[in-house]
């Protein structure tokens, strides 16, 4: 695991990309919950939205803990697919969904802010943000690759 200073270039790009995320979280019985969730950067942190009465913001709210994987299309040298681990804390924040969030993840996601997909929309939505405490994976993000 790399040790978090910044979110390195190329695991940013890859977070900023169309690639889909999935956010492991712990249901109450400690059995892991995983949902697929668009998700984009701003500064150091992680975002998504997503709908306040999914499991995912449920465990958040008791248990900020999470992990988000998300594969690239690119393979190493080995020929391996490439992905991103990035371990967090996150924290569902106050308030309604962001909107500008909500457009520009559908932007990147399905290629229009204007589509029935966009949270934006729901006044159940809300928006969660992911401190990252480290990554890891395979890719170019790692101190070594493997």
């Amino acid at each position: 695991m790399t040790l978090l200073r910044s979110i390195p270039a190329p695991a940013e790009a890859l977070l900023g990309s169309s690639a889909l995320a999935h956010v492991v979280t712990r249901n109450r019985d400690g059995s892991p919950q995983v949902s697929v969730v668009w998700c984009g950067v701003r500064g150091d942190e992680v975002y998504f939205c997503a709908e306040g009465s999914t499991a995912k913001v449920r465990n958040i709210r008791r248990d900020p803990a999470v992990v988000l994987s998300i594969e690239d299309e690119a393979r190493n040298l080995a020929g391996t697919q490439q992905h991103l681990l990035v371990y967090g804390s996150a924290r569902v924040l106050s308030g309604a969904a962001d909107k500008e969030l909500c457009d520009e993840l559908c932007r990147t996601y399905v290629g229009r802010a204007d589509h029935e997909l966009n949270l934006s929309r729901s006044s159940t939505a809300v928006t969660v943000m992911v401190e990252v405490e480290r990554i890891g994976g395979n890719g170019p993000w790692t101190l070594e690759e493997g």
